[in-house]
């Protein structure tokens, strides 16, 4: 557990008079939505355009396309399908293999750079969503870790500006993290993060080496 150092009440009579230095609820406020607005709009399907269906899908981008061809984000064409006969370790199926492209609903939503890979380069993605800090719940009296004074703070968030069809059931069982998302407005995201005080105050743990 992890204590407060005032009341939250007494906070907002308090920011009034500190500076960006000070441990209050308006300074990580402001640290942890400088980090949110580096994170959306946000990717939630990682991929270039046109593509098709992949053999090894592991990030469940298979899915999440034909979930998104349903409501008329991206268009959807078989290209292909096999018959899998029946064996020891797996039941008979049909393998469908389809081309995708961006519609002019997912154009809106596609960037080009919407995801930086560890080589360096970039892939596109459909990305959206805005961040807003709905308030700090509790923070840690500042200590010193590793030459640097450090609070664990305790942050919730909504995600707002989605588009209509993130409301489809289909979608937002297919989109990872999606279904979070679309309910923050009723049931608050929440982190619990490190904020580490710099020279320009402070600043989410994210973000110190970049």
């Amino acid at each position: 557990m992890y204590r407060t150092l005032v009341p939250l009440a007494l906070l907002a009579t308090l920011a009034g008079c500190s500076d960006t230095k000070d441990a209050t609820e308006a300074n990580f406020r402001q640290a942890a939505q400088a980090y949110l607005d580096t994170q959306y709009p946000h990717c939630f399907v990682v991929s270039s355009f046109p593509t098709k269906t992949k053999d090894f899908d592991v990030n469940g981008t298979n899915k999440a396309l034909h979930a998104l061809a349903q409501v008329g984000v991206v268009s959807e064409k078989e290209i292909s399908r096999t018959e899998v006969p029946e064996r020891l370790w797996q039941p008979a199926r049909t393998d469908i293999y389809y081309a995708y492209d961006l519609t002019d609903e997912g154009r809106k939503y596609y960037k080009a750079d919407g995801q930086k890979l560890m080589n360096g380069k970039t892939v596109g993605g459909l990305c959206f969503g805005k961040a807003q800090v709905t308030g700090i719940d509790q923070y840690t009296e500042p200590g010193e870790m590793m030459g640097q004074k450090i609070s664990r703070v305790t942050y919730a968030y909504t995600i707002t500006d989605l588009p209509p069809w993130t409301a489809n059931d289909g979608v937002k069982a297919n989109l990872s993290g999606l279904d979070k998302v679309v309910a923050s407005a009723q049931a608050p995201l929440k982190e619990t993060r490190a904020m580490v005080l710099t020279n320009n105050g402070w600043v989410h743990e994210r973000l110190i080496a970049k």
